[in-house]
């Protein structure tokens, strides 16, 4: 197994941190449609976001991909594309949904766990193609 460098991983926590940004501005501009409830666990996910990005920050060296390019490759791009799915996110368990998915994905790339990243990639690029398409179920 190869470690992510540095850059890269500082490269990793902005597009998670932009992701984060990104949910919480969509959780701003439905406030109106949302409990408190709803609000508070949106809040939540991005808090955690946020947190897991800052952590790849202060640890960059040292996280562990296998396939390091080509793996890295993918968690951009999966990472890039969940951004801009946020643009196509209509109910609140489509962001309840990406941003569990981003959670996962950050948490198995700051933890190490070569292991989790595939299903992790692939429940992100899931949960972002089902935004775009519009294929999940649309209650919120």
């Amino acid at each position: 197994m190869d470690k992510l460098s540095s850059d890269d991983a500082f490269e990793l926590g902005n597009q998670f941190r932009d992701a984060a940004i990104a949910l919480g501005d969509w959780r701003i501009q439905h406030r109106a449609s949302l409990s408190k409830a709803e609000w508070d666990e949106l809040d939540s996910q991005e808090i955690l976001l946020l947190n897991t990005a800052s952590s790849l920050y202060t640890s960059a060296i040292g996280l562990v991909l296998a396939d390091s390019q080509l793996a890295f490759e993918r968690l951009q791009s999966s990472v890039k594309e969940a951004k801009a799915a946020v643009k196509h996110i209509t109910t609140l368990k489509q962001a309840l949904d990406l941003a569990s998915a981003l959670v996962l994905l950050a948490g198995a790339v700051y933890s190490g766990n070569a292991a989790s990243l595939p299903s992790a990639i692939v429940a992100l690029e899931d949960a972002a193609e089902a935004i775009v398409d519009g294929t999940d179920s649309r209650t919120g």
